[in-house]
């Protein structure tokens, strides 16, 4: 989830520089290599808290289009743009995270070893288009 959803959980909200010292003490888990989203039950049971089973908002299915822009997105911001559905959104499912984190461990080498910003991009529309024939041949009943 974003900081604002766990700051929410909080009566008055959160204030960022609150948030940030509660993450740099370990009291708020960040996810590994997903920048901006924290573990919401973690951290609010580090912080003495219920856990909750369900998340404040139903959170939509992701297509692994949007997941493996996604991720690209946190293997390096400053090449790959973030996906615009991610610029409105609160919270990410545990499997979407899961999902993104395994395309970054996948990848994440291979980008890095790329020169420049166009074949970066490159790769990624090859890894789009190979995204988009398995679900053409899963339909397909292939």
């Amino acid at each position: 989830m974003r900081a604002e959803v766990i700051g929410r959980f909080f009566s008055p909200p959160l204030a960022s520089s609150t948030f940030y010292d509660f993450v740099n003490k370990g009291k708020i888990v960040p996810l590994k290599g997903i920048r901006g989203f924290y573990k919401l039950n973690d951290s609010l049971r580090r912080l003495g808290l219920r856990e909750v089973s369900k998340l404040p908002d139903e959170t939509p299915v992701r297509t692994p289009e949007e997941i493996i822009l996604f991720a690209f997105h946190s293997i390096n911001p400053e090449v790959f743009n973030a996906p615009a559905w991610l610029l409105g959104v609160e919270t990410i499912t545990e499997a979407d995270v899961h999902h993104a984190q395994s395309i970054v461990a996948l990848h994440l080498d291979a980008v890095a070893e790329l020169s420049s910003n166009s074949e970066k991009h490159g790769y990624l529309q090859g890894v789009l288009d190979h995204a988009a024939m398995e679900a053409a041949d899963r339909a397909a009943g292939r």
